[in-house]
């Protein structure tokens, strides 16, 4: 949050299993599938009142730990990633949608570059860790 210089608000995360997360996505979007984390923003970016409450990160524990173990690491540091990539689209980032490309596995053009930017400053808080 410090990274987006946004120190002073809130966002609350939720840790889910792939069927919490799959009736998400269905009932918001009209897809029928889980996904790994999805994003519920309280705001719209330009607005003049930002609240204090930025919005929703949705992570599907389940999705994040086969995803993990695919990429060859932690639980934790999936998370983290999910986490990393829900809070940039919550201070109003986007991304082009492609199935199963995802900015840590070398996507490319200006508008990964900020998930890219927001994934390494949470990579590195997870190496300072004890």
């Amino acid at each position: 949050m410090a990274h987006f210089d946004m120190q002073d608000r809130e966002v609350t995360v939720v840790l889910v299993g792939d069927w919490a997360i799959r009736a998400l996505k269905l009932e918001h979007w009209g897809e029928d599938a889980p996904t790994d984390v999805l994003s519920f923003p309280t705001w719209e970016p330009g607005d003049p009142f930002m609240p204090p409450h930025l919005g929703d990160i949705i992570i599907s524990l389940d999705t994040a730990a086969r995803q993990g173990q695919a990429r060859g690491h932690s639980l934790t540091r999936e998370v983290a990633l999910l986490a990393s990539h829900g809070m940039t689209h919550l201070v109003g980032h986007d991304h082009p949608h492609a199935e199963g490309l995802g900015f840590e596995e070398g996507a490319t053009g200006s508008e990964w570059q900020v998930f890219q930017e927001a994934w390494a400053v949470a990579e590195a808080a997870l190496s300072a860790e004890p």
